[in-house]
């Protein structure tokens, strides 16, 4: 007698066409929301580290600036947790920073040259930096998973 196909048993056997589909998913919402949904302007540009702190610190709008920094924090993290989950490639840390390192460079370099936003330093080490955490996470998460497993 065939067993009964539950909905988990679905998404485990295909879980990684849905993590791709996923995948792009996300790469695409980011793509939108910092290049394909911003008008054309001036070419900007802010290479001063950190100043997005010193500014919150300056002006004292602790929240505007600090879901910006936030933001784009936790922009590139589920890129940190996609990229080891599709490739063992990227189940280290370095891999998958520098993945998330080079992602955000991209956005930033073709934001300067589109003139699509401001250019800036922060936002790639705040992206690499969400990059790094969303690998830790899924390192962790797999060990956990793992442990779990083994026990039974």
């Amino acid at each position: 007698m065939k067993k009964d196909r539950n909905y988990l048993d679905i998404i485990i056997e295909n879980r990684r066409i849905i993590l791709v589909c996923m995948a792009i998913v996300y790469l695409f919402i980011v793509l939108d929301i910092t290049l394909i949904d911003r008008t054309v302007g001036v070419r900007r540009h802010m290479l001063e580290p950190m100043w997005e702190v010193r500014q919150m610190l300056r002006s004292r709008q602790y929240t505007y600036w600090g879901w910006q920094i936030v933001g784009n924090c936790v922009m590139l993290l589920p890129l940190g947790i996609f990229l080891p989950a599709l490739s063992m490639r990227f189940r280290s840390i370095q891999r998958t920073t520098a993945a998330g390192f080079l992602f955000s460079l991209f956005i930033e370099l073709t934001q300067y040259i589109t003139g699509r936003g401001l250019c800036e330093l922060d936002d790639i080490i705040h992206n690499t930096f969400g990059a790094a955490v969303g690998v830790i996470i899924y390192i962790i998460v797999s060990r956990l998973a793992a442990e779990k497993e083994f026990e039974y």
